[in-house]
């Protein structure tokens, strides 16, 4: 890179030699396979789960990918109040977790 500026080799956003040759061979074949995960996806006649991994597949292409985000915690508890129509724990308060 000279002096920060893109010197050489492909233009940005230009497809490699092989991504080319597959997608041209994929096309003169008549296989799309965008369009086959969607068909599959909608086709009711399908697995549950194999729709779902289609539509998951899809979503990619129209969504950014949530990152994992860490919770940094040296302490973490859980309160649950009970009902009062359990008579056994009437109104009590359980603590669930550490307590450092």
């Amino acid at each position: 890179m000279a002096l920060g500026y893109k010197s050489g080799g492909r233009v940005a956003g230009t497809p490699n030699r092989k991504t080319q040759e597959i997608s041209e061979l994929l096309e003169s074949l008549g296989c799309y396979p965008i369009e086959g995960m969607a068909r599959i996806a909608m086709d009711e006649k399908q697995t549950p789960e194999l729709r779902g991994r289609m539509y998951a597949e899809l979503a990619q292409y129209l969504y950014p990918k949530r990152k994992a985000v860490e919770v940094a915690s040296s302490h973490m508890a859980v309160q649950i109040v009970l009902p009062a129509e359990l008579p056994a724990y009437e109104g009590e308060i359980v603590t669930i977790g550490s307590q450092r």
